[in-house]
């Protein structure tokens, strides 16, 4: 600042405190109560302050200056408002100037304050963060007489704070960078997949002649299976990528409920007849029509019925109901299959999560099902809980809300916009 410091006298007003007995003969002796409650407030900050009526600063303790690198000599008269004028406070993104006001506001207002973090710049430490507290104090006649109150070095805490914020953004930068490199990688590797594939079974159904020996058409038809196998994977890790990064939007779909299960139960009934696992469809399904991604819903049930075969034994069933759960409508898919812990049902629903190691777990697949399916839920405004007991079996519901569901004679049109739906 320019002009002179004016020295402002506050102890008409408000008696002072002082860090160290010896430092002004209106501190008490260290003996007794008032003793005992300086040690304390010293213990839990690095120094104090006061204010006079006019909100002037008018004493600092001795820690002040050793802790902000400022004179006291250089604030001791002056207002916050003055210095504001001034040009004095140091802004940054922790502090900006309508920071400052605020806390003007609330000074001129008498209001309590706790924790108003600023920065100061030490001559030999460099930007320092200081967070003080105040008080407003009052005489006999409930005049307002100033201010006490005390201040600390924040600076750790809000560095830690700055690390912390950028070691997110970091990681939430590089997950997105992941997420746009399995996009991109999914795409390229489908590209050739589909050409495999589809020369796979031109050579297996020997489309343009035979082939001469019967074991190439064997061969062609493991490439053909291999190829859609890891068609499969790649799909869902493109799927995953485009729930993380939002780039999912739902299809205006209005389906009925019976047709969407058959459809599904239709879609894994080949798996069920391999692994000698019995279906079984509701005997009852709700007549009712739902207003959803057919695409992808039907995806969520295959996801389901498809791992509850999977981890069904020969001789076991699947079920598949439907009907309304209180202000939610529920598709359940229940096995008695191996079941799990409820550790390995909280990994299972995590992307790239297997119940088992893969050493010891006997199933294909690559984790991801569950998690897309959870997630695909959610974008219809559901949910996907999962019950598990080992050795028991799986109950999964998908939970929607009751909007999504009509009955036929309020069904509209097969296909349109919904509003809302992402």
């Amino acid at each position: 600042m320019n002009s002179p410091a004016k020295k402002v006298d506050c102890r008409a007003s408000v008696m002072p405190l002082e860090s160290s007995p010896k430092s002004s003969p209106d501190v008490p002796a260290p003996y007794g109560a008032d003793r005992r409650l300086l040690d304390f407030a010293l213990a839990g900050t690095d120094w104090f302050w006061e204010m006079d009526s006019t909100l002037r600063f008018c004493w600092f303790s001795d820690q002040f200056e050793e802790t902000t690198g400022v004179s006291p000599d250089a604030l001791l008269g002056y207002s916050r408002r003055e210095m504001l004028e001034q040009g004095d406070p140091v802004t940054d993104e922790v502090t900006t100037l309508a920071d400052w006001w605020n806390h003007v506001a609330r000074l001129e207002a008498h209001e309590p304050f706790r924790d108003f973090v600023h920065p100061r710049m030490h001559p030999r430490k460099g930007k320092v963060y200081v967070s003080i507290s105040g008080t407003p104090v009052f005489d006999a006649d409930g005049q307002f007489a100033g201010y006490r109150g005390s201040g600390r070095d924040a600076t750790r805490e809000i560095m830690t704070e700055k690390q912390l914020m950028e070691a997110k953004e970091a990681a939430e930068q590089a997950s997105l960078a992941k997420t746009a490199f399995l996009a991109n990688m999914s795409h390229e590797l489908r590209t050739p997949l589909n050409a495999i594939i589809g020369f796979a079974e031109l050579i297996e159904q020997q489309i343009v002649g035979p082939i001469g020996n019967e074991r190439y058409s064997e061969y062609a038809g493991d490439i053909r299976q291999s190829g859609r196998h890891l068609l499969g994977i790649i799909n869902d890790i493109l799927d995953i990528a485009k729930v993380e990064a939002r780039q999912v939007e739902l299809a205006a779909d209005v389906v009925p409920l019976g047709e969407l299960v058959d459809a599904a139960l239709n879609n894994v009934r080949p798996q069920a007849q391999r692994s000698g696992v019995e279906l079984r469809p509701t005997s009852e399904t709700p007549d009712v029509m739902l207003r959803c991604d057919e695409r992808r819903l039907s995806q969520v049930l295959v996801n389901l019925l498809s791992n509850a075969v999977k981890f069904s034994k020969a001789g076991s069933s699947v079920s598949i109901t439907a009907g309304f759960a209180k202000d939610r409508f529920a598709i359940t898919v229940s096995d008695t299959g191996i079941g799990m812990t409820p550790l390995e049902l909280q990994l299972a629903m995590q992307p790239f999560g297997q119940a088992a190691n893969h050493t010891t777990r006997v199933h294909e697949g690559t984790g991801l099902g569950l998690n897309i399916a959870e997630n695909l839920c959610q974008l219809h405004g559901g949910t996907l809980e999962l019950v598990s007991t080992p050795n028991e079996g799986t109950t999964a519901n998908i939970l929607l809300p009751i909007d999504r569901v009509l009955s036929p004679g309020d069904s509209p049109a097969r296909t349109g916009v919904i509003s809302g739906d992402r």
